[in-house]
């Protein structure tokens, strides 16, 4: 994989007829929503979701059901409430097929903070390439699935249709590699703030541009000491730093960043300090 996994907070709910049915699906959509008042914490929605639904909860007499997978706070904390092999009660029949994200909004007008932003851009990036989903088919609204005469969800994202096409970009190019987690700009929060792709022709030629996106499985020598990542990308943990001189074997190469397992575990480093050996 060639995005490493967003932080999560793993906040479990039990199992229970009312948000964790237990019941297995195989996701083939991502769906967007919000938590419907805004400036209000997500860790409030998972103390809802977890503690009060979960428990068995009633208003106006019926019991409500309700959860979600994921749920996002305003400082960009993602938690975790049940599997994504498993059912949540987020919408309607899409409950069978969908990943849902609940996720705290700000302002008057239920726009995302620059963390909020950047998180749900990182977590449904991760998601449709761990799932193998198409981020600009596959992310949609909780209004794409009910309509929009029954709910506006997310607020933001429907009012400004625009807007949702930009994260869905901002997905789709953190995933296909040609932007980084640090490039992800926040285009909902009044700013005027896009999202750019770096242009390749303004940086400095090198050995890197010479390879080829590809399954090369060749050896190859480091011509300086190079650090192994556990992503493709500086801003990505790194694992070790390799020696110069080294000769070890390069697997899949994308976007001049290749795969190596020389070193117990699978780690990443850049073509721009090897040589074929």
């Amino acid at each position: 994989m060639t995005i490493q996994k967003p932080k999560v907070v793993e906040q479990w709910q039990k199992k229970n007829k009312y948000g964790r049915p237990g019941e297995s699906i195989k996701a083939k959509k991502v769906i967007i929503h919000y938590t419907g008042q805004a400036d209000t914490p997500g860790k409030n929605t998972v103390s809802y979701f977890n503690n009060v639904v979960a428990n068995g909860h009633k208003v106006n007499g019926k019991y409500v059901y309700a959860s979600a997978h994921y749920v996002i706070d305003l400082d960009g904390t993602i938690y975790q409430l049940i599997p994504t092999n498993e059912k949540a009660y987020a919408s309607n029949e899409a409950n069978s097929y969908a990943v849902s994200i609940e996720v705290a909004t700000t302002g008057k007008d239920n726009h995302y903070t620059d963390a909020t932003y950047k998180a749900m851009v990182h977590l449904c990036a991760w998601l449709c390439e761990y799932k193998k989903l198409d981020c600009k088919k596959d992310i949609l609204t909780h209004t794409d699935i009910v309509g929009r005469n029954y709910k506006e969800c997310p607020k933001y994202m429907v009012v400004n249709p625009k807007k949702m096409e930009q994260f869905k970009l901002d997905a789709y190019n953190l995933k296909a590699g040609k932007i980084k987690t640090s490039d992800i700009k926040n285009c909902t929060n009044g700013k005027g703030e896009v999202t750019k792709v770096p242009d390749a022709s303004t940086t400095n030629p090198s050995k890197e541009d010479t390879w080829k996106n590809g399954d090369y499985n060749c050896k190859v020598k480091t011509t300086a000491n190079v650090n192994l990542r556990e992503g493709r990308g500086t801003d990505f943990k790194i694992i070790k730093t390799i020696p110069k001189g080294t000769v070890l074997t390069i697997g899949y190469v994308n976007n001049n960043w290749g795969s190596t397992w020389d070193f117990g575990k699978c780690g990443y480093l850049s073509c721009k300090y090897v040589e074929k050996a």
